[in-house]
C-alpha cells in the first residue's frame, strides 16, 4: 500500500465528489470509514514521501561531499605534479593553469548538482503544500457550510474542533 500522496488525495477528492447528495443543501453523505482509510492512506503516503524527499536530500549531500573529495584529490594531484615539473618553468605554468581549470570545472560541477538538487526537493515540497492547501480548503468550506446549514453562531463555532495550522 505504497501510494502517493497525490494519489490517495485524488482518491479521497473523487470519494467526496461521487458521494450523494443531501436533498437541498450542498452537502453530500460520504462513507466515514471510507474517507478516514484514505486519510490514513494520505498521511502514511505522506510519511513516505518525506522520508523519500530527506533520502534524495541525504544522498544529494552524500555525492555533493563525493564530489568535492574528488575535486580535492584532483588538485592534490595537480600541485604534485606541479611540484614534479618545478624544474621546467614552462610546464610549470601549464600545470598551475589546468589545475585551476579542473578546480573551477569541479566547484562549477558541484554547485549545478545542488541546484539541481535543491530544485528538485523544493519542486516535491511544493506539490505536497499544493495538495495539502487544497484539502485544507476544502475542509474549511465543509465546517463553513456545515455551521451555516446548522445556524451555528461565532460562540457556538468555538466549542468545535478547530484546525491549527
Amino acid at each position: 500500500m505504497d501510494e502517493r500522496t497525490e494519489v490517495v488525495l485524488a482518491k479521497l477528492y473523487g470519494l467526496v465528489e461521487q458521494a450523494k447528495a443531501v436533498p437541498m443543501s450542498a452537502s453530500c453523505m460520504v462513507n466515514r470509514k471510507e474517507v478516514l482509510e484514505l486519510i490514513t492512506s494520505a498521511r502514511e503516503a505522506l510519511r513516505v514521501d518525506v522520508g523519500e524527499a530527506q533520502r534524495i536530500t541525504e544522498n544529494s549531500l552524500a555525492t555533493l561531499e563525493r564530489a568535492q573529495q574528488e575535486a580535492e584529490l584532483i588538485i592534490r594531484a595537480a600541485e604534485e605534479k606541479a611540484v614534479y615539473l618545478a624544474d621546467q618553468t614552462e610546464i610549470m605554468a601549464q600545470a598551475k593553469q589546468r589545475a585551476h581549470q579542473v578546480e573551477l570545472l569541479a566547484i562549477k560541477d558541484a554547485d549545478a548538482f545542488k541546484r539541481e538538487t535543491d530544485a528538485y526537493i523544493d519542486q516535491r515540497i511544493a506539490g505536497f503544500e499544493a495538495a495539502l492547501q487544497k484539502t485544507i480548503n476544502q475542509v474549511q468550506t465543509m465546517r463553513t457550510r456545515l455551521a451555516d446549514r446548522s445556524q451555528l453562531d461565532v460562540s457556538d463555532t468555538q466549542a468545535l474542533p478547530q484546525l491549527i495550522l
